[in-house]
């Protein structure tokens, strides 16, 4: 088993894409999972077993025959603990059939657990010594319960750990400059609007983000999509990195936050509406705290906004955030350490940027429940007496409802429970109160569709906690 320690990337981190694709050209790559806080399906622990079994399947016969088995003996086997899905999805029709393969999980610390040392890890390491023809590839930062996952006795000697910030700065440095000499040399034949036969960009400036990426892959990254963007000269933009004096080698986070506050400055300078960074903030600060992932549409009807104005306020910040065009489809943030920037004002000095996270989830429980407030008894129109199954259009219907609304059902409680206990409690409980006066039964309808009727529980839970934390901070 190698533990690689160190930063993962958006989705998928570099190194652990680039291991993927190297075992699949060799046909070693069996199964792979990449965990990401964005999404609710691939942040759970419960779904990693089964995900990897059933690509186990995909890829080998001999191991779907025996898995077909196990799942006649037990049909609930992919909802049953972590240490029974190991054994029974993975293990066993590993050992059984002795197949020799990677199995690769990616950015395991995106993934929620509240145990000391991670569940992973622990369930590995009583299974692991039975897979000897097996080799797990898993990414993680080094957060306290990965560090400790890994240091269990029953794993520690099956275990080779891979330390990102001991590798050599100068073979780290040499893969970057690579990296950044091929993506610029590349956008200066791309970019036929603009004179760019001289040699550019020049050694020099190569050196300057060499040094200024301080050993961090998403520094460079970043820095080649804010040079890249198509409404500027990218020689300006250029120059807006490497002309600046402060040097960041002697600290990767420093380095990191110098960018994105640059990019911020230039996306909005000479910019002084209030009323810009206002639906700035509400927009980002949505992007940034959602659950899952909202595209542009869900965002219009969360956040009563505009579109025109959403593709507005995000246009110049393309390097940082991906927006598609496609109105549907979701915004997301290339990296992690964007929204850890924006929500800690020891980093984002600027008011004008931070985001302030109990204020804005507590803004958006107050959206998502006078959104539900609008729901009306059979929201989805459906015939009487039908079972959820039995409902062939039941997508369709869903969809109606909207992206932004559908999301508000599944995660107004928690952005309850994160709100702040003094900002917007009294309007939260007034509309909690008028949520459960009028709407709180078509609300389950819809939870019920979805298939998420167990997060009604979920939700009443979080209402109780939040409750006994306001009340709390008022006789305090």
């Amino acid at each position: 088993m190698y533990w690689l320690n160190g930063l993962a990337g958006t989705g998928k981190s570099t190194i652990a894409q680039t291991f993927s694709e190297m075992a699949s050209d060799r046909d070693l790559l069996g199964a792979s999972f990449f965990c990401s806080r964005d999404y609710l399906e691939r942040k759970e622990l419960k779904n990693i077993f089964p995900t990897l079994a059933y690509q186990l399947a995909s890829h080998y016969p001999r191991f779907r025959d025996h898995l077909v088995k196990v799942i006649k003996r037990d049909l609930s086997v992919g909802h049953n603990s972590l240490i029974s899905q190991l054994r029974d999805l993975v293990v066993d029709p590993l050992s059984a059939t002795g197949i020799s393969c990677v199995i690769v999980i990616d950015a395991l610390d995106e993934c929620v657990d509240d145990q000391p040392a991670s569940a992973i890890l622990s369930v590995l390491g009583r299974l692991v010594n039975k897979l000897p023809l097996v080799k797990f590839f898993i990414t993680g930062r080094p957060e306290p319960r990965i560090r400790s996952g890994f240091r269990l006795p029953l794993l520690e000697p099956f275990t080779q750990v891979f330390l990102l910030h001991k590798v050599e700065p100068t073979s780290v440095g040499g893969d970057i400059r690579l990296y950044l000499t091929e993506k610029l040399t590349t956008l200066a034949t791309r970019r036929s609007d603009l004179d760019l036969s001289e040699v550019w960009p020049s050694d020099k400036d190569i050196a300057v983000l060499v040094k200024k990426s301080s050993g961090l892959f998403i520094f460079a990254s970043t820095v080649v999509r804010f040079i890249g963007s198509e409404h500027h000269d990218p020689r300006e933009r250029l120059q807006l990195i490497v002309s600046k004096v402060d040097d960041t080698s002697h600290e990767g986070a420093t380095g990191i936050d110098s960018l994105y506050s640059q990019v911020l400055r230039d996306a909005f300078s000479g910019i002084q509406e209030e009323t810009v960074f206002v639906d700035l903030k509400r927009i980002l600060g949505a992007v940034v705290l959602a659950l899952n992932p909202l595209s542009r549409d869900g965002l219009v009807q969360l956040l009563d906004i505009d579109s025109t104005v959403i593709s507005t306020r995000l246009r110049h910040l393309h390097s940082v955030i991906l927006v598609p065009t496609d109105r549907a489809k979701e915004i997301r943030i290339f990296h992690k350490s964007f929204p850890d920037f924006l929500q800690n004002p020891y980093r984002c000095r600027d008011p004008k940027f931070h985001i302030d996270h109990p204020m804005r989830h507590g803004e958006i429980a107050l959206r998502c429940l006078d959104l539900m407030g609008g729901l009306e008894t059979n929201p989805c129109g459906l015939p009487s007496f039908l079972m959820n199954e039995d409902i062939s259009d039941r997508s369709q219907r869903m969809d109606k409802l909207g992206s932004g609304l559908r999301y508000a059902c599944k995660y107004w409680s928690t952005h309850l429970l994160f709100s702040s206990s003094r900002e917007y409690s009294s309007r939260l409980v007034g509309s909690t109160s008028l949520f459960f006066d009028h709407a709180v039964f078509p609300w389950m309808e819809v939870m019920s569709l979805e298939g998420h009727l167990e997060g009604v529980i979920h939700s009443m839970n979080h209402l109780l906690d939040w409750l006994r934390k306001v009340s709390s901070t008022r006789h305090g």
